[in-house]
């Protein structure tokens, strides 16, 4: 048994050594950020999952955003509204109001979208979506973060402290202004 390890610990060492990915993989992957709703806990609603690939880009370059939609419904009509945030503009010839038909053979539904911004941070594509199934339609809603330049700082949060009980207190700072009526 002992000499089976010994045998065997060289071997896959040299076959670990040579799984490790290279360096240049890891420095092009950091920039496509993905995301997944497929397999977390949903509030009952449309039953639609999503996937996104977005790209980080700098400030006035052109993001990439791979979304698919994947419907578990055979048949009806999938609605999907898009909304932007302010800061970002919609750089493909994608409509913000999209149809697509669900049938058997047809479940997943790929939305290509290019944006851009001027103001570094976080930013997001909002999707309304709404399946029609007959007499009843449900709607499920996404946010897909648009990745822009640097991050900008999270701003402080306020202190909190704890009451006798254990009940977290929030402390903000007010300002109270006191008029006298004279009657």
């Amino acid at each position: 048994m002992k000499k089976t390890k010994l045998l065997l610990a060289p071997l896959l060492i040299v076959m670990g050594l040579n799984a490790k990915p290279s360096e240049d993989t890891k420095v092009e992957n950091s920039n496509i950020k993905t995301g997944t709703t497929i397999g977390h806990y949903q509030k009952p609603g449309a039953p639609i999952d999503m996937t996104y690939n977005s790209t980080k880009v700098n400030a006035g370059e052109v993001s990439d955003i791979n979304i698919t939609l994947t419907t578990t419904a055979n048949s009806g009509t999938m609605n999907v509204s898009l909304t932007f945030d302010e800061a970002i503009k919609n750089e493909s010839n994608t409509e913000e109001n999209l149809t697509f038909e669900i049938t058997p053979e047809q479940k997943n539904f790929t939305i290509n979208i290019q944006a851009s911004s001027e103001i570094d941070g976080l930013h997001y594509i909002r999707l309304l979506t709404k399946v029609d199934r007959g007499t009843a339609s449900k709607l499920r809603a996404f946010a897909v973060p648009v990745y822009i330049g640097e991050p900008k700082p999270k701003a402080k949060s306020a202190n909190i402290m704890k009451a006798m009980s254990g009940e977290n207190i929030s402390v903000s700072k007010a300002v109270e202004t006191i008029e006298v009526i004279d009657e």
